[in-house]
């Protein structure tokens, strides 16, 4: 139950910054009918058809919605959960929203690869295990945790140039000239390192599976190359596959 309550909490917090990066980017002049991101997905807000005080009020909401959850759970299961709830929501918030707006300083992808790697497996440990947080966890959250920074560092370098003209610093645009490399690199390095853990015991045999996805690889550094528009999303699919087959493969019995 309480492994349910926790992918609930975390699917209302994911949902309340895309809210927020929304609601923020569009104040803030990124976003409009020329942006990118426009290209293959509706935008409520640039579109006209919501107002940005509904889009603000909502993405508030979501991270009550969510962090009510975590509190839920901190009564339950200790006071481990409402750590890591805290740095969770504070690196969620700080992503976009003000006075940190971490995604305009270069920062935004390692943020994110922090709250979708360690903070996100680590939740789930310890909602799943009753309170306890294994030395291990840190360990083994670094494959997600690359390949999320994958798919934020794919997004933003898709639209560097127009971020550019707004006036913002991504890490993808101040390591433009090293993208692809940093992109296909971190991607490798999340199969690496699960390799790695497997041959020192940290994880079982089984999370060797997930190499199966590598087969999806060549077609992202295409796609990338290529700038395509949707680099972000399918490199976000390929996260989606990965964490199902490791996350099954850390249940099964040893």
């Amino acid at each position: 139950m309480y492994s349910i309550l926790a992918v609930t909490g975390v699917l209302l917090l994911h949902a309340s910054v895309n809210v927020l990066n929304d609601y923020y980017d569009f104040m803030h002049g990124v976003d409009s009918p020329n942006s990118p991101t426009a290209v293959y997905r509706r935008q409520p807000l640039v579109m006209g058809t919501v107002s940005p005080s509904f889009v603000r009020n909502l993405g508030f909401s979501l991270i009550i919605a969510g962090s009510s959850i975590g509190v839920y759970l901190t009564i339950m299961e200790g006071y481990l959960i409402l750590v890591l709830g805290l740095l969770g929501v504070f690196l969620l918030y700080a992503y976009i929203g003000p006075p940190f707006t971490l995604k305009y300083r270069g920062l935004g992808e390692l943020s994110v690869a922090l709250t979708w790697g360690p903070l996100l497996v680590s939740g789930f440990f310890v909602a799943a295990s009753g309170g306890s947080l294994p030395p291990s966890t840190l360990l083994i959250s670094l494959p997600p945790l690359f390949i999320m920074f994958s798919i934020i560092y794919a997004n933003n370098y898709r639209d560097r140039e127009y971020d550019a003209k707004a006036g913002i610093k991504t890490l993808a645009m101040l390591t433009a000239r090293h993208g692809y490399g940093i992109y296909l690199g971190s991607l490798i390095t999340a199969y690496v390192i699960n390799v790695v853990l497997v041959i020192m015991g940290v994880i079982p045999f089984t999370t060797l599976a997930t190499l199966l996805t590598i087969a999806l690889i060549p077609g992202l550094a295409k796609a990338f190359r290529g700038n395509a528009h949707d680099i972000d999303a399918k490199t976000g699919l390929l996260y989606t596959i990965y964490c199902l087959i490791y996350g099954v493969a850390l249940m099964m019995p040893r």
